[in-house]
């Protein structure tokens, strides 16, 4: 698409990619300095690849910028009924995830931006097409148009979308970190991860045999089906404490609430690890049938996948899986696996975004929990713990440090007193008295989550410090959850663009070390490097990280975690052999409090 005063002139060439002798006139294509431009250009980089062609330096994916767009309006929570359950949320979330897909279609777009698929009454048909067409037989012309017709149309939708990028101001943010993002999350999907096999196996029979005794241990208890909401409100009814797992009005029983209430009922920790089982038989990581042809998994990288513009993944889900499996997935022969973690960052940038000086004093001391316990403990500590440092009063004071972390990640993430009370064991008034002796520290923090929620209330939404927007899909006064939220996205938004700022940086660098970008964890890149190579990586890979949050946040002096202690797998902190005790005795696997906010 050549851009001129009317608009714009358009010429089409449809290329037959089972030619090879193409191939070398693609090649000289794909060099010219002009954008790329399509609709899920994911997979589009897949055939690149496999071709052997460069990949293109700039693109532009039709679909990204129109989920960026929307990013919070099809949340499922605007779905459920005034009193929901479990059911409900699941069906909420089922209809929400089938609006979006539609709503981000290609001919759904078009149709938005006012521009004409000539082939959009028989779409579907002739995508079918393609799927079931004989090798080697030729294309007919109703085909070759319609895959003309995409390519026409995204060529007409970017400058369409450029407009609303720049009066949304999310344009920005689109060029700099989501555009160049795709190609990171598309290489992520290329690599994949290779699992142990016989781990698996043990692992997924001993599952099996877990739990049938835990269902039996349970059935002791009235619980017939731990899976079903109704027999669970009735159980926890009958003891009296159904109240205990009521959260935004709502009962639900999923493995985080049941983890807050660990010590209410005996059946409380037999039930939450048969939740975790039956979460990772859900993740796929057991299914050897998602193993590609090189050995492989390739779990499928959703991109914006949450609200807050983070990603998930499926088939399987390799972010969800617990902590103690990671050690299933193993590096390849000659290669090791690292992690690279940034300590606490979410704090760090809660202080910076919202300017209180007092909390980037304290997370520049290299430990802000145990800052923040030896300023807010102060009379209590002796001088010499008042004069330790972070480190050094962690370990000596680590109660009066975690106290700290619960009420930091409560302020952050919108917990209640109540969740916090059940997270430090102690009442639900001692709670409220000390999240408000706690706030009193950062009385700008304070503010400016106040104000941030009443400028989202007004503005409808709310924004990272690069731009993505999250917007509410309703005008009127702010329920709990979007308070929440409101506060929460321009702290945890802003980590995520940082985080993929340094993934993207990463993904270029890795090319010339022959490493691949595994898994990017929250905050953490997990990678695969030649074993020769994996100490400079973990510290190129730390470098990166650190420099993509002073370039947004030049007032911190962010710290970054290494772990190459144990290349042979994927681990926390070397700890390599979490599945084998956690298969001899998973009971013994409670999560702690802190612990588990802390993964």
């Amino acid at each position: 698409m050549e851009p001129n005063s009317d608009g714009g002139s358009i010429s089409c060439f449809v290329v037959d990619l089972r030619k090879p002798e193409l191939l070398s006139l693609l090649r000289e294509i794909f060099r010219l300095p002009v954008r790329f431009v399509g609709h899920f250009v994911k997979v589009e980089h897949f055939c690149v690849w496999q071709m052997g062609l460069p990949e293109p330096a700039m693109i532009w994916d039709t679909w990204v910028a129109e989920k960026a767009r929307y990013l919070g309006k099809w949340h499922y929570r605007y779905k459920l009924p005034a009193h929901a359950d479990e059911i409900d949320d699941a069906h909420a979330k089922e209809d929400a995830e089938d609006d979006d897909a539609f709503f981000c279609s290609l001919l759904a777009t078009c149709h938005r931006h006012g521009v004409t698929h000539r082939g959009a009454s028989h779409k579907r048909r002739l995508q079918q097409s393609f799927l079931v067409h004989p090798d080697g037989a030729p294309f007919t012309e109703k085909q070759i148009a319609y895959a003309a017709e995409d390519a026409i149309v995204a060529a007409l939708l970017f400058p369409k979308q450029v407009g609303v990028a720049v009066n949304d101001g999310t344009l920005h943010h689109l060029e700099t970190i989501e555009m160049p993002w795709v190609r990171t999350t598309a290489r992520v999907e290329w690599n994949g991860i290779k699992i142990d096999g016989d781990k698996v196996k043990k692992v997924a029979s001993v599952c099996l045999a877990h739990l049938s005794i835990l269902e039996a241990k349970l059935l002791v208890y009235g619980i017939s089906n731990f899976r079903s909401h109704n027999k669970l409100c009735r159980f926890f009814t009958a003891v009296g404490m159904l109240p205990l797992f009521r959260k935004d009005g709502k009962s639900t029983f999923e493995r985080k609430q049941l983890e807050l209430h660990l010590d209410c009922h005996e059946a409380v920790p037999t039930l939450y690890v048969a939740r975790l089982i039956y979460d990772m038989q859900k993740s796929g990581i057991f299914d050897f049938r998602l193993i590609g042809a090189d050995g492989r998994m390739h779990p499928v990288q959703q991109q914006l996948g949450t609200h807050t513009g983070r990603q998930t993944t499926r088939a399987p889900n390799v972010l969800g899986i617990a902590r103690i499996l990671h050690p299933l997935i193993v590096a390849a022969d000659g290669y090791g696996i690292g992690e690279v973690d940034l300590s606490q960052i979410e704090v760090g940038i809660a202080a910076a975004i919202y300017g209180d000086e007092a909390l980037i004093k304290m997370y520049n001391t290299g430990d802000v929990y145990s800052a923040m316990a030896q300023h807010f403990y102060a009379a209590e500590l002796t001088e010499a713990e008042r004069n330790m440092s972070g480190g050094e009063f962690k370990d000596a004071r680590e109660d009066l440090r975690d106290r700290m972390k619960i009420c930091t990640l409560g302020i952050i993430y919108g917990m209640t007193p109540f969740g916090i009370s059940r997270l430090l064991h102690i009442t639900e008034s001692e709670a409220r008295t000390l999240l408000n002796q706690f706030m009193a520290m950062f009385p700008t923090l304070k503010k400016a989550l106040g104000d941030m929620a009443m400028f989202g209330a007004i503005a409808g939404h709310v924004a990272t410090v690069t731009g993505l927007r999250r917007y509410r899909a309703r005008p009127g006064q702010l329920s709990n959850w979007e308070r929440n939220w409101m506060t929460n996205h321009p702290v945890q938004g802003s980590a995520a663009d940082t985080f993929k700022d340094a993934g993207n940086r990463l993904d270029r660098i890795y090319q010339a070390y022959d490493t691949r970008l595994l898994i990017p964890f929250h905050d953490a890149i997990v990678f695969e490097a030649p074993l020769d190579k994996l100490e400079e990586v973990a510290n190129l890979t730390k470098q990166e990280l650190c420099r993509a949050v002073q370039q947004r946040f030049p007032q911190l002096k962010p710290r970054a975690d290494i772990n190459i202690t144990r290349p042979d797998c994927w681990n926390k902190k070397g700890m390599a052999d979490t599945w084998e005790r956690w298969v001899t005795d998973p009971l013994s696997f409670m999560p702690g409090s802190v612990k588990e906010i802390e993964k």
